[in-house]
């Protein structure tokens, strides 16, 4: 099965589902398309917390340079589950944040490191942007954030979600996965929600 998964790499919420997805991969086919969302776009003009503003940066700057990547031809899936999960790992599980290194995620990628030049480079936004309507659309609403689910098919369907804390493992993390699958494939199935009795665990 095709996922396509929106992403961004500031996001801890996205950052854990991410994990969750990669961890079922191993025992269950799915094949996993990486595309940009950004939190600094999607947040242009709103009032944001500060505290929260370096690490959008960063994740917009990171996003740039897989589109920069991309227009060299260079990135393959791979390849960006690689970077994204290298910077992930800086940002999240060590607590690095927006001090996090571009330089080792884009060696973690076999990207030339020179790619950092297009940190600020904003003719990248576009692409960014038209990936995320793109998102949005499938989901049916402009009213959703990240981790963005989409599964593929004749006709794709969208989710924003699931959010999962700490991220499951092994059997637990494919449970969750035939259930997810199990809710997507019903056509009765819309909405839910459940009440967030635990904050953000990257352990």
């Amino acid at each position: 099965m095709r996922v396509i998964f929106f992403f961004d790499p500031a996001c801890p919420w996205c950052w854990m589902t991410s994990r969750w997805v990669v961890e079922a991969q191993k025992s269950r086919d799915i094949s996993i398309t990486w595309k940009p969302f950004s939190l600094e776009i999607k947040n242009t003009g709103v009032d944001v917390p500060s505290q929260y503003r370096p690490s959008m940066r960063l994740g917009l700057r990171a996003l740039r340079i897989i589109e920069a990547a991309k227009a060299e031809g260079i990135a393959d899936m791979e390849s960006i589950g690689n970077f994204y999960s290298a910077l992930g790992q800086q940002i999240h599980n060590q607590g690095l944040g927006a001090q996090s290194s571009i330089i080792k995620a884009l060696e973690s990628a076999q990207w030339p490191t020179e790619l950092h030049y297009h940190e600020n480079s904003e003719q990248f936004d576009i692409a960014i942007n038209t990936s995320m309507q793109e998102g949005i659309q499938i989901a049916g609403t402009s009213d959703i954030g990240i981790p963005l689910i989409v599964l593929d098919g004749e006709n794709p369907t969208g989710f924003f979600g699931p959010i999962v804390s700490p991220t499951p493992k092994g059997d637990q993390a494919a449970t969750l996965w035939d259930s997810f699958l199990a809710m997507a494939n019903s056509n009765n199935f819309y909405e839910v929600k459940k009440l967030k009795k635990r904050e953000v665990d990257f352990s």
